[in-house]
């Protein structure tokens, strides 16, 4: 859902759930993909009659978050899955455009570590030079509990999670492999929701 919309796109029923998926679009709206790529990957558009019409006072950012057709820009990247359901992929605005064109979605590598014994927080983008070059490489950076680490008397942090990212790394493909393993002392910078603010990361690598 999105307050745009009213607030709801689509549900799972309890007698009609697709794994990995959001479910099926509420009845009234109908859902595209917005150039998909070769996995049928791409933005997700609605339109229905809970969208809004725009933005009050502000047809700029109205016009850029509508289709010429009517429909609205979630900015959520996805694709819809063969039983006709909505899974989502990741943010627009985080997606990692790899210099040989592959995307790369950092919250799909991110879920990876949620189960993770001791991880609190993951967050996945590409590293860059101190003169702002691009590596073209992924990074992962964790923050780790510390009362997890001092009740199970883990020295090393970095070496700590570097098994889980090596077991992660022998089954992902190649450009979604994680080449850089950062481990912070002190928690992500978060909002007011305590959503992480990935603009306030130091992102260098070198």
């Amino acid at each position: 859902g999105i307050p745009e919309c009213s607030p709801l796109i689509s549900v799972n029923h309890t007698y009609r759930i697709v794994d990995g998926s959001v479910g099926f679009a509420i009845d009234g709206d109908t859902v595209r993909i917005d150039e998909p790529n070769e996995n049928g990957e791409g933005e997700i558009c609605v339109k229905g009659p809970n969208v809004m019409l725009g933005y009050f006072k502000d047809e700029e950012a109205t016009k850029e978050a509508m289709t010429e057709d009517g429909y609205f820009r979630t900015g959520d990247y996805g694709k819809i899955t063969k039983e006709g359901a909505i899974a989502i992929t990741g943010r627009k605005k985080n997606l990692i455009i790899l210099s040989n064109g592959k995307n790369v979605y950092p919250e799909e590598i991110e879920s990876e570590f949620t189960a993770v014994p001791g991880v609190l927080d993951t967050i996945v983008y590409e590293g860059k030079s101190k003169r702002g070059m691009e590596y073209n490489a992924i990074v992962a950076e964790f923050y780790l509990d510390p009362d997890f680490i001092r009740s199970h008397g883990i020295e090393d942090k970095k070496t700590y999670i570097k098994k889980y990212v090596d077991e992660y790394n022998t089954t992902a493909v190649p450009y979604k492999k994680i080449a850089v393993i950062k481990v912070r002392d002190e928690d992500f910078p978060k909002n007011t929701l305590r959503k992480i603010l990935r603009f306030k990361l130091d992102m260098t690598i070198d």
